[in-house]
């Protein structure tokens, strides 16, 4: 666990799969480079879901761009 007020390194790939007419999905791999665990993913949530545990920081709900307008 990387913890508050500490520094951790992730490496993260995206990638799209699908065609765009054919409902598309956002799929990834995370690797925490100081601990060395991994996982895909399928969504933007479950990367999430690895930050968080990895961390022990909850991420929050909204980016503050997300809500700004």
């Amino acid at each position: 666990m990387v913890g508050p007020g500490t520094q951790g390194s992730f490496v993260v790939r995206i990638w799209l799969e699908g065609e765009s007419a054919d409902n598309p999905i956002w799929r990834g791999h995370i690797r925490h480079v100081q601990g060395e665990e991994e996982t895909y993913f399928q969504s933007l949530s479950e990367m999430k879901e690895f930050l968080e545990r990895i961390s022990g920081v909850p991420l929050p709900a909204k980016d503050k761009a997300e809500t700004d307008g």
